[in-house]
């Protein structure tokens, strides 16, 4: 069953059960009010009925006049009964006996309210110097049956219109409603697996629906970032292999132009092991970062300077030109902020793609590493002087295979920077990133 149907269902049902019980309320309430309203006109028919028919000797000519007046105007014809102590009627309506033992109780007892047959009564006892009578004042019951049945067909008529008019109008608000989710739902339909870079239009509502898409987006963000991982992490392997493949490369075809001693055997063996040991941790590594598996490499403690110079090293290799400038301005009491607890392996890639980074895109302009504390605390800063990023495309830098639009002419596929960035984020490394266009990037990490 669909949301609006089931809306529409429940408004419905709602709607019966509260007009439903203050139908009732309204229909009992009014009768009860119209009976009371009847017994009190029947009281006093009967005091005037009485007053009339037996007070004439006792009253003045003036008075008994007012009292006639009021007979005509409040008695109707025949709506009356006297009974003396026989039990027989002296006065009024004798088609209708009331029961002795009704009149008895009357006698000795108060007035009396009661149906009888169908006829609402009342009957009063009155002691005159005439004798003593049973006065009953009686109305027929259609008096109280027929308002009470226009009522109830005005409560049935007004139930079932107003059910109508809930199903018709729930269901209209439930299509004003469930409109905006109708154009989510169809902006979903249309993601597939080769278009998950989407967002869906947030309604700028401030409601649950926005919260909703909000929190929506950010999960496409994070299925697209991850997809696009495992989807290209052939380029990822490549990319990240290619130093230590190449060195490997170098070394066997240099060993193999000619004989070698065992002790050469043995320390190529022991560097071409190392080498793949080094390859087997980047793997494990880059199997972390695309979300495949969890990280179970228990952490150690690294001294950041240390590592920084090894990346130099590396970098060096490969930009024979790089011209890198570090600057340590930490104080010998200070040099425990220098260790830092973490997975080695991961840190060497990260520091390694940033400090690379800055070689390739300065040209052969001076990179400076500065080690400082701050706040007690370490912080590293890699600043170039190279074409900088676009301030309008500084935002999109962490996402996988994105290049600023200005590194055309510069060999890359956007992969490096992305996996430094998340590193720092699942190991907790606060980063700020500063850029200026033809001026220079700045990224400043804050262990």
């Amino acid at each position: 069953m669909k949301v609006q149907t089931r809306l529409s269902l429940f408004s419905s049902i709602v709607f019966g059960v509260v007009f439903g019980v203050l139908a009732l309320m309204i229909y009992y309430l009014h009768f009860g009010n119209t009976k009371k309203a009847i017994y009190l006109n029947l009281e006093k028919i009967a005091e005037i009925s009485a007053f009339f028919y037996l007070e004439e000797d006792e009253l003045s000519a003036v008075e008994f006049e007012k009292i006639r007046e009021q007979f005509k105007e409040i008695v109707p014809d025949s709506c009356f009964q006297f009974y003396d102590m026989d039990n027989q009627i002296v006065f009024g309506l004798k088609s209708v006996t009331i029961p002795d033992a009704t009149l008895d109780k009357i006698r000795h007892n108060e007035p009396l309210s009661f149906a009888h047959g169908q006829h609402l009564c009342y009957g009063m006892y009155y002691e005159d110097n005439q004798g003593d009578f049973v006065v009953i004042a009686m109305e027929e019951r259609k008096s109280l049956d027929e308002p009470m049945n226009r009522l109830a067909g005005v409560l049935l008529s007004s139930f079932f219109i107003g059910i109508l008019a809930i199903v018709l109008l729930s269901r209209w608000l439930s299509h004003l409603a469930y409109r905006p989710f109708a154009n989510v739902i169809g902006q979903v339909k249309n993601i597939s697996t080769q278009n998950l870079d989407v967002k869906i239009d947030s309604p700028q509502t401030n409601d649950e629906l926005q919260n909703l898409i909000d929190t929506f987006n950010e999960l496409l963000g994070k299925i697209y970032e991850t997809v696009s991982i495992q989807k290209n992490f052939a380029s990822y392997v490549s990319h990240e292999f290619k130093t230590t493949l190449a060195s490997m490369l170098g070394n066997l075809e240099v060993f193999s132009i000619k004989d070698r001693t065992p002790k050469e055997y043995e320390q190529l063996s022991a560097k071409l092991i190392k080498q793949v040991l080094q390859l087997e941790e980047i793997l494990n590594t880059l199997s972390i970062i695309s979300d495949l598996r969890e990280n179970t490499k228990p952490l150690e403690q690294t001294r950041i300077d240390e590592l920084v110079w090894e990346i130099i090293e590396k970098v060096t290799d490969g930009y024979p030109n790089s011209n890198i400038l570090v600057h340590i301005h930490i104080e010998p009491v200070d040099e425990p902020l220098l260790f830092v607890t973490i997975d080695r392996t991961q840190l060497l890639m990260a520091l390694f793609n940033l400090i690379e980074n800055a070689v390739k895109f300065s040209k052969g302009q001076p990179i400076d590493v500065d080690i400082y504390k701050q706040e007690n605390k370490l912080f590293l800063t890699i600043k170039d002087n190279g074409i900088g990023i676009p301030s309008g495309q500084l935002k999109h830098i962490s996402k996988p295979f994105y290049r600023a639009g200005n590194t055309n002419q510069i060999q890359g596929c956007g992969i490096g920077l992305s996996i430094a960035l998340r590193i720092l984020e699942k190991n907790q490394i606060e980063y700020r990133i500063d850029s200026k266009i033809n001026t220079g990037t700045s990224v400043s990490l804050n262990f």
